[in-house]
């Protein structure tokens, strides 16, 4: 579950805020509460793994390693979307700060929904599953790993068309340059 949630969150920080390390840091503090929550529900026995998974922490480090790479994953999607979409035309009433915060919220909110529908559903699981990966996960995983390998292209692409192109404002009428008028 929290590979793909975390992948649709990297997707719209990315598609909002238009500065990689902005949108990285966007996605940071949803995705930790994803995590955290998934984490209590596993060392209570509402998951499909074990307790044992998360607990005790000696013991669960390789779980803390899989959510700490998978969080640079998702921080890794939403910059190279922010970079792929760095030159699309923004409104001007909309500053860097007002995007990361719309995004920071719109996210926070789908995370709060998320949990909040996962929490309502939620039931301890007796016999935890042996039988491998769920389909989620595999989807999860699967989109984290086209969507940075794919966007990671993207933005070399983007960057080496910005670099050779020049700056912004030489292609832009005086009408539309930033403090233009």
């Amino acid at each position: 579950m929290t590979v793909l949630a975390a992948f649709f969150l990297a997707i719209l920080a990315g598609w909002i805020v238009r500065e990689p390390r902005r949108a990285a840091l966007t996605v940071i503090l949803p995705y930790l509460a994803m995590v955290a929550v998934q984490t209590w529900g596993l060392a209570n026995g509402y998951g499909i793994n074990p307790p044992d998974t998360v607990t005790p922490f000696s013991g669960a480090i390789s779980y803390y390693v899989v959510q700490l790479v998978f969080l640079l994953i998702t921080a890794a999607i939403a910059a190279e979307l922010a970079v792929v979409r760095a030159r699309a035309t923004t409104p001007p009433f909309a500053g860097p700060w007002l995007r990361m915060a719309v995004a920071t919220a719109i996210g926070a909110t789908a995370t709060l929904w998320l949990l909040v529908g996962w929490l309502a559903n939620a039931k301890l699981v007796a016999h935890h599953s042996t039988s491998g990966t769920p389909l989620v996960a595999v989807l999860g995983i699967g989109l984290d790993l086209i969507g940075v390998v794919g966007l990671g292209v993207a933005a070399i692409v983007a960057r080496r068309r910005a670099s050779s192109a020049g700056p912004l404002d030489a292609r832009q009428p005086a009408a539309m340059a930033p403090g233009g008028r």
